[in-house]
């Protein structure tokens, strides 16, 4: 049984819409801003769908790699989007996307659980290894994610991008909770 390590949560400010974030980051199986399909629905449950996710993750030296991941993704409109991991390199990956109304923005926060098997080693090699790798897929996810939704939303008839009511940070940020 892996030891969860949880990692710091992220948070970026999204100038669109929450219901258009919302349905953005649970359009699974469509293809993404690079024109190529990330996600495939496996087995679809209505607000629960098992998801492949197929990821460009940069290890501890920058090198980047394709991961295959299988999660079961549980859709509660419009504010949380949970993550539970079935297959892929870690034993336990749990992950959470909260939606907040922010002054016409959306905070989107990233919350994200982790554990590797290898006995007595397994928390340090979580600690030491997976996590760095782990929280820097977290903000450069997050930073696309801000990138590709900001672009769309100017687009976009049925929620129409406003400005910000309030000064938020242009990148992703650490949030201690």
């Amino acid at each position: 049984m892996p030891i969860p390590v949880k990692l710091t949560p992220v948070e970026v400010h999204i100038n669109a819409d929450r219901r258009f974030v919302f349905q953005y980051l649970t359009a699974f199986g469509m293809p993404g801003p690079d024109g190529e399909r990330a996600t495939q629905v496996l087995q679809d449950e209505g607000t629960r769908k098992l998801v492949a996710f197929h990821s460009q993750v940069a290890g501890l030296f920058g090198r980047k790699s394709r991961v295959l991941t299988e999660e079961w993704v549980t859709l509660d409109e419009p504010g949380l989007i949970s993550f539970e991991g079935v297959k892929g390199p870690l034993p336990l990956l749990r992950d959470r996307l909260e939606l907040t109304d922010h002054g016409g923005c959306t905070v989107l926060r990233y919350h994200s659980t982790i554990g590797a098997y290898a006995g007595i080693l397994g928390w340090p090699v979580a600690v030491l290894y997976a996590k760095p790798i782990v929280a820097r897929h977290m903000r450069e996810h997050m930073t696309d994610i801000k990138e590709t939704i900001e672009a769309r939303a100017r687009l976009s008839r049925a929620y129409p991008q406003e400005v910000c009511a309030h000064d938020a940070p242009l990148h992703p940020v650490e949030v201690v909770c």
